[in-house]
C-alpha cells in the first residue's frame, strides 16, 4: 500500500516537474496534454489508494501487517503532497494566464466524475437487485422442493 501511494506521488512530482520545466523554457500549457494527463491519473490513482486503505477487507485487515496508525501517517501524508502540488498546479496555470483552461478542466472533470459515480451507483443497484431476484429465486426453488417432497412422503 505505501509502495503504490509512493509511485503514484513521485508520478504527480514528476509530471508537475515536467510541466514547470517546460512553462519555465517558453512551452504552453495548453501543449502538455500528456503530462497534465499523467498528473491527474496519478492523483486519482491516490484517491483510489486512499479509498482502498480505508476499507480494507476482512483478510487485509487480518495481515495488513501494519497498524491503523502508520497507515494512516502514511496516507496522510502522500495526501498532502499530491494536494500540494495540485495547488502548485493551479498556481502554474493562472501563472502562465490559463485560468480559464484550468475551470474548465475541473468543470468538466466534475461532470466526468459525476457521470462516473451515477454508473457505478447503477450497476452496484442492478448487481444487488440481481443478488436479491437470485436468493429469492433459489429460496423459491427450495421451498418448493421441500413442498413435493412432502407431499410425496404423505401421499406414498
Amino acid at each position: 500500500m505505501a509502495a503504490e501511494i509512493l509511485v503514484a506521488v513521485q508520478a504527480c512530482t514528476s509530471a508537475y516537474n515536467l510541466m514547470k520545466r517546460a512553462v519555465s523554457e517558453g512551452r504552453e500549457l495548453s501543449d502538455m496534454t500528456r503530462a497534465i494527463s499523467k498528473f491527474w491519473d496519478a492523483r486519482e490513482e491516490i484517491s483510489v489508494i486512499e479509498q482502498q486503505a480505508t476499507n480494507p477487507s476482512k483478510i487485509e485487515k487480518l495481515f495488513g501487517g501494519k497498524s491503523i496508525e502508520s497507515q494512516a501517517l502514511e496516507i496522510t501524508l502522500h495526501k498532502q503532497k499530491a494536494l500540494q502540488l495540485e495547488k502548485d498546479l493551479k498556481d502554474l496555470f493562472y501563472w502562465t494566464g490559463n485560468s480559464n483552461l484550468w475551470h474548465d478542466m475541473l468543470r468538466e472533470r466534475a461532470k466526468i466524475r459525476n457521470r462516473r459515480i451515477a454508473e457505478a451507483r447503477q450497476k452496484a443497484e442492478f448487481r444487488a437487485a440481481i443478488i436479491d431476484v437470485s436468493i429469492i429465486g433459489g429460496l423459491t426453488v427450495a421451498l418448493f422442493l421441500v413442498i413435493m417432497a412432502f407431499v410425496n412422503v404423505a401421499v406414498g
